[in-house]
C-alpha cells in the first residue's frame, strides 16, 4: 500500500492524533519513565528454552496461554528492553483481552540475565527461531525498535510456524539510524542506549574477555560499543558489517506472510527517511502505518492504551480469519 502521512489504514481510533500536550515527540518517548503505568497481568508460566548453539543459555518466556485455535504471539523487546517493558505489557494486555495466548520473550541477557550468559544483537533470529521451534504451533510475533527489527528479518528468513509479524518503530537501517542517534538531542538517546547495553554485557555472570570489557567501559557511542563487542563477538569486521547485514530493510521484499509495520515520522530515535526509501507498492503482504506523531514507541493518548496495541489487536484478528 501507498501511506499517506497522519492516515492510518487499518486503525479501530481512526487516525491517531494525540491531544496537543502529547504532540511533543520527546515526551511521548519517555512518558512511560517519568509517568510509568503498571499494566495488570496474569500471573505468567515461565518457560525455558534452550539455545541451540552449545552455550547453555537458555531464553526466558513468560507465558500467558489464551485461545488454543488462535496463534501464539511473541513479543519481542527492543534495545535495554525486557519482557517487563511498558510497551511489552501494554501489547500483552491488549492481546490477552482479544483472547490471544502470548509470549513475552527475555533476549539473552535481558531482564535478570540470569539464563544466559551471551548477548542479543538486532539480527539474532536464530533465537527466537529456537523459541518458535519449541512451542511447535502457528506464531504470530511482534516487535518493538530493535527487536521489531529482528522480527521483520526473521519473516524475511521464512521460518516455519510464523503466520504473521507486527513491527513498531523498527530501525529498518540501523547505519542510518545510529548516524541519527548519534545526533538526535546531542546524544542522549544515544547515551541512554550505551549505559543500559553496559550495564547488561557486564551483569554478573556475564561472560566476557579482558578486553572485551575494556572496549564496553571505554565505549562512549554506540558505534564504538558494537565495535568492541557486538561485531567481534558474532564474527563481523566491524559495526558497519554488523549493520549491513542485519538491517531489516534488505528482508522486506522477503517477507511473504502478513506484516504490518508502525512508524511515526516524529520518532526521535529512528528516522522516517529509511521508510521513506521503500517501495511499499510492490510488498502485497506488508502495510504501513506512518503518522505525523507518536514518539519512539509511544503514541500514547490520554486515558487509552497506546495506539499500537489496537492495530496489533485488529490486524492479528484480521489474519487468522
Amino acid at each position: 500500500m501507498s501511506p499517506s502521512c497522519g492516515e492510518a489504514s487499518l486503525s479501530p481510533m481512526d487516525v491517531y492524533v494525540p491531544g496537543r500536550a502529547m504532540r511533543n515527540p520527546h515526551l511521548q518517548t519517555t512518558r512511560s519513565r517519568l509517568l510509568p503505568l503498571r499494566v495488570h497481568l496474569p500471573e505468567p508460566e515461565l518457560v525455558l528454552v534452550d539455545m541451540p548453539d552449545g552455550s547453555g543459555d537458555r531464553l526466558a518466556v513468560l507465558l500467558h496461554e489464551g485461545d488454543p485455535d488462535k496463534p501464539l504471539v511473541l513479543v519481542v523487546h527492543g534495545l535495554g528492553g525486557s519482557a517487563e517493558s511498558d510497551y511489552v505489557r501494554y501489547v500483552t494486555a491488549g492481546l490477552l483481552d482479544a483472547g490471544f495466548p502470548v509470549g513475552r520473550i527475555d533476549l539473552r541477557g535481558a531482564g535478570t540475565g540470569e539464563y544466559a550468559v551471551g548477548m542479543y544483537h538486532g539480527g539474532k533470529t536464530e533465537d527466537v527461531r529456537a523459541v518458535i521451534e519449541h512451542f511447535d504451533r502457528p506464531v504470530a510475533l511482534v516487535g518493538f525498535s530493535l527487536g521489531g527489527n529482528l522480527s521483520i528479518k526473521l519473516l524475511g528468513e521464512h521460518p516455519d510456524a510464523v503466520v504473521a509479524g507486527v513491527a513498531v518503530s523498527a530501525p529498518l537501517d540501523l547505519a542510518v539510524s545510529v548516524e541519527h542517534l548519534h545526533h538526535m538531542a546531542g546524544g542522549l538517546y544515544e547515551r541512554f542506549l550505551v549505559h543500559r547495553l553496559r550495564k547488561e554485557a557486564l551483569r554478573a555472570g556475564a561472560r566476557y574477555t579482558p578486553e572485551e570489557r575494556a572496549g564496553i567501559i571505554a565505549a562512549k557511542g554506540l558505534v564504538e560499543f558494537d565495535n568492541a563487542l557486538t561485531a567481534p563477538r558474532h564474527g563481523w569486521r566491524d559495526a558497519a558489517e554488523y549493520y549491513a547485514v542485519n538491517s531489516s530493510i534488505g528482508y522486506l521484499d522477503k517477507v511473504e506472510v502478513p506484516l504490518l509495520l508502525v512508524h511515526s515520522r516524529d520518532d526521535p530515535m529512528v528516522p522516517f527517511g529509511p521508510y521513506l526509501s521503500v517501495d511499499w507498492d510492490a510488498l502485497p503482504t506488508t502495510e504501513l502505518v506512518l503518522t505525523d506523531h507518536g514518539g519512539h514507541v509511544g503514541f500514547h493518548s490520554r486515558g487509552r492504551a497506546p495506539y499500537y496495541v489496537g492495530l496489533a489487536v485488529d490486524f492479528l484478528r484480521k489474519v487468522e480469519g
